[in-house]
């Protein structure tokens, strides 16, 4: 499965809204993967001087993760397929 970044802008969010939101993701995640459409939300970070979050996902398509943020109802300006460089892999 491919690697995908959500990019989010999201002023004036508190952690609490931030945790609410992650665990909406996960379970909604969960709820895809278990009607067949495979999905993993992988990690995020908040960048509180932008406002801005980057939530990276594994999924079969972009589709797919446009799906579990709207399901999750968590607002997001953009997805695109991502490459993971580790230093591992260097």
């Amino acid at each position: 499965m491919a690697c995908y970044v959500v990019t989010r802008h999201l002023p004036g969010i508190t952690p609490d809204a931030l945790m609410s939101a992650g665990l909406r993701a996960k379970s909604c995640a969960a709820e895809m993967t278990d009607e067949g459409t495979p999905i993993k939300w992988l990690r995020s970070f908040f960048i509180p001087k932008t406002e801005q979050t980057h939530c990276y996902f594994e999924a079969p398509s972009d589709d797919a993760v446009k799906e579990v943020n709207e399901r999750a109802n968590i607002p997001f300006t953009e997805i695109h397929e991502a490459q993971e460089l580790v230093p591992e892999a260097v």
